[in-house]
């Protein structure tokens, strides 16, 4: 499994940076707007690694 880092837009319209953990983007995009709504992920990013 792979961590990425995201900036989602809650419903109250402010955003918030989460970190989730997926097998690949697609999947972790599938989950974050499941939590938080359709359309909520503003950018998905997976972290440099030393």
């Amino acid at each position: 499994m792979d961590e990425f880092v995201a900036i989602v837009r809650l419903p109250n319209g402010l955003t918030q940076r989460v970190t989730i953990q997926s097998d690949d983007s697609g999947k972790a995009r599938a989950m974050l707007e499941a939590q938080y709504g359709p359309g909520c992920v503003l950018t998905l990013d997976r972290p440099n690694r030393w």
